[in-house]
């Protein structure tokens, strides 16, 4: 689209509408960067785990807020959340793996939306530029205009 060809009006709309697809852009990188960091955290505690911690005591998670007694039975067999509420058992290498795959996920979209705001980010200054350009223009036909009346005065 050329931007030189809307008028201010249609500037104004369309930097408006840039910067609140800007801001959701900025809010999902925020989430994807928390998740990464979720899963990192999970990855760390998983490597922490080792056959020495057979038979603990340990606090097991109901809710963010809730927790509950337990043995840590079985190293080598975790219940591995998969998502909405569906869990299933798996090695501690397959587990391990799969937080792999999840932050490789989480980072590469992460990544995508680096670059579409980046994207968003020269347009809206674009955007930005042609609206003082073409106020700049108007102030300078109004310039003029009043030199005008002054001579005709």
């Amino acid at each position: 689209m050329d931007i030189s060809t809307l008028s201010l009006d249609q500037l104004n709309q369309l930097k408006s509408q840039h910067e609140q697809e800007l801001n959701q852009l900025r809010e999902r990188h925020s989430s994807l960067k928390q998740a990464e960091g979720r899963f990192r955290q999970s990855k760390d505690a998983l490597a922490a785990i080792s056959k020495d911690d057979e038979g603990k005591s340990m606090l097991v998670p109901l809710t963010q807020s809730l927790y509950v007694p337990g043995k840590l039975c079985d190293v080598d067999s975790l219940l591995v959340e998969l998502g909405t509420g569906y869990y299933l058992e798996k090695k501690k290498d397959d587990a391990d793996a799969m937080i792999d795959r999840k932050i490789k996920l989480v980072a590469d979209n992460a990544e995508n939306i680096t670059t579409v705001v980046a994207q968003k980010t020269r347009n809206h200054e674009a955007i930005v530029m042609m609206m003082q350009h073409k106020m700049a223009q108007i102030q300078e036909k109004k310039a003029e205009f009043d030199r005008q009346q002054d001579r005709g005065a």
